[in-house]
């Protein structure tokens, strides 16, 4: 296994990059009966017998591993004590370590580095240890992310923005630094001493989620669009807002990253009703979700960049680094100090089963990690009839 890491490059040297999930089961299944389903969902996925390489050139890739350091544990910690230790403890991506498994008080809780997949992949890891607990095998699961040559011809960058990535990555070669593990190591430390998460979750019952499903379908809405409207509605300024999209287009199951973003500014009118404003909401997202040029513009423009460059910029964002480039490009394109206000990833309705022999999950809880490119994260899943929304930010 030899994988470029190019358009989730930003990722490596984000000192946020931990996606975090949690369950809850129906019945108590004992910690070596869970350890074993852990092992086994990480044995047939790829991915978690990688590690990542970083080259004096300065490219870096996932190879194979023999010495995987993922890990399952029982605790008594809840979720949110478990976010802030978690989040102090590096992930060695180095030494092949993207996922961590909890049995705790809240239920069994998954921890996995952003290099480890998307939301969508824990989801499907999720799957692959549910069936295995519940006694059923596993077939292999090949690893899968989104390099430039897998995006559509038509997301290709107009030329202006072409030339403006050559400009800046030319500006980059008189004061490139090339970063390491060691690097990473004193950045992540000297962050986490100065900053603390704070996890805030809401439930919506079957009665309440149904009741807004009819709201924003009344007002011809998607339910994203109909909870954008709703936080943004007192703001009193234009609300830049990211969304995450995924690209899965031949609908594979596999562990990785492959999904886009785009994002959405708007100005809640306050001379329009809710509904109006929750129309135009909709309509800017499918103005963008349906041009492919929009919807693979980020992973075509951050894929270009020089990727030490990169690197430089999420070292400016944790205040371990900082050149005039560096420091340039990192605040216009969301690594400074002003961040996107909003980001939003929706995962719907888990496209997982929900039983599993004896088993039945009743919940399911999502947090992102706040990326540096952004301040308020939610993570939005439906499990059943039960939406969980939480609010991941720094305090």
């Amino acid at each position: 296994m030899r994988h470029i890491i190019e358009t989730e490059r930003v990722d490596i040297f984000d000192v946020n990059m931990m996606i975090v999930m949690q369950l809850r089961l129906n019945a108590e299944a004992g910690l070596e009966e869970l350890r074993k389903a852990f092992d086994g969902a990480c044995a047939v996925h790829e991915v978690l017998h990688s590690k990542v390489v970083i080259e004096a050139s300065g490219d870096a890739y996932y190879v194979d591993n023999d010495e995987p350091q993922n890990s399952f544990t029982q605790t008594e910690s809840d979720l949110r004590e478990l976010i802030y230790q978690n989040e102090r403890r590096r992930f060695r991506i180095e030494k092949g370590e993207f996922i961590r498994g909890f049995s705790s008080p809240d239920g069994l809780i998954f921890m996995m580095h952003h290099l480890g997949g998307d939301g969508k992949s824990l989801l499907y890891f999720i799957e692959s240890f549910m069936r295995i607990l519940s006694g059923e095998e596993c077939e292999a699961v090949p690893f899968r992310n989104l390099t430039l040559a897998d995006l559509p011809p038509k997301s290709r960058l107009p030329v202006l923005y072409d030339v403006l990535i050559k400009i800046w990555n030319r500006k980059w070669q008189r004061v490139k630094r090339s970063f390491d593990i060691h690097d990473l190591d004193e950045a992540f430390s000297a962050f986490w001493k100065e900053h603390k998460t704070g996890v805030e979750i809401k439930r919506y019952e079957k009665n309440e989620l149904e009741d807004m499903l009819r709201q924003a379908k009344k007002a011809g809405v998607s339910l994203t669009a109909y909870l954008i409207t709703e936080w943004i509605k007192d703001a009193g300024t234009e609300t830049d807002i990211g969304l995450a999209v995924g690209g899965r287009e031949d609908g594979n199951r596999s562990m990785g990253n492959q999904a886009t973003g785009i994002s959405v500014q708007y100005r809640y009118r306050t001379n329009r009703s809710f509904e109006e404003n929750a129309r135009e909401v909709h309509r800017r997202m499918l103005k963008k979700l349906s041009d492919e040029r929009y919807l693979y513009f980020v992973l075509q423009f951050m894929g270009k960049l020089d990727p030490t460059l990169k690197d430089a910029m999420n070292m400016e964002r944790s205040g371990y680094f900082t050149s005039a480039v560096s420091s340039k490009v990192a605040g216009l394109l969301g690594y400074g100090d002003k961040v996107r206000d909003i980001s939003i990833t929706n995962l719907t309705k888990a496209d997982i089963p929900l039983k599993y022999g004896r088993y039945n999950i009743e919940d399911i809880v999502f947090v992102p990690p706040v990326v540096s490119y952004g301040k308020n994260i939610i993570g939005i899943v439906t499990a059943g009839d039960v939406m969980n929304v939480a609010r991941h930010v720094y305090t």
